[in-house]
């Protein structure tokens, strides 16, 4: 009898390490996915923090602002130069004799008159006026100048251009016809006469 319950127990205890084994390889299967599982990557969050850059700033519509541009006298009194900022090309030139000269001019914010004296001039249907130098540039700064005015019809000889601020370092400020704030900084002042400008979409 003691040898029975000896050899029962015995099997017993084998028993008991062989059920053991399978339970501890299992265990070790089942752990390896869990520590091996690269963390998930997150493709939405990253394209949401990229979206700005590849927008465009509607208030910077052309490419390359600011841009120059560059006005120039005329030895005749047959051409006009048509300036309209909000498309590029800003300027249109035309021969003032066409019978479609006027609608050509229409849609300009600036109207540049190769004669002598040059005549400068507002469009229609926009504002522009002279923001100075020693006025800290700003949009309510911009604004404020162009809807002033003060640039209704210039013409270009040596006085004039003085007393309107059309002097290298001011801006020539202007709302569009289509509402949009736009800064000429004069780079050049006027002689011969030419005018260079710096032109930035404000807004």
């Amino acid at each position: 009898m003691i040898a029975g319950v000896f050899v029962v127990a015995t099997s017993g205890d084998a028993d008991k390490r062989e059920d053991a084994k399978p339970s501890a390889t299992v265990a070790t299967h089942a752990a390896k996915p869990t520590a091996s599982a690269p963390s998930s990557p997150e493709p939405s969050a990253s394209a949401d923090a990229e979206s700005p850059e590849r927008t465009i700033d509607p208030a910077k519509p052309f490419p390359g602002e600011p841009l120059p541009l560059r006005l120039n006298g005329d030895s005749t009194c047959d051409y006009a130069s048509h300036i309209d900022f909000d498309s590029y090309p800003f300027v249109t030139r035309v021969d003032r004799a066409e019978p479609d000269a006027e609608d050509a001019a229409a849609p300009a914010d600036l109207n540049w008159y190769g004669c002598s004296p040059v005549e400068f001039a507002t469009g229609r249907d926009s504002r522009a006026g002279v923001l100075s130098k020693r006025q800290p540039f700003s949009r309510q700064a911009c604004e404020a100048a162009a809807s002033g005015g003060g640039l209704e019809e210039i013409l270009m000889h040596s006085n004039a251009v003085e007393e309107a601020g059309i002097i290298a370092g001011n801006s020539i400020c202007v709302i569009t016809d289509k509402g949009r704030l736009v800064r000429a900084q004069i780079v050049e002042a006027p002689w011969a006469p030419n005018l260079s400008l710096k032109i930035t979409t404000i807004s």
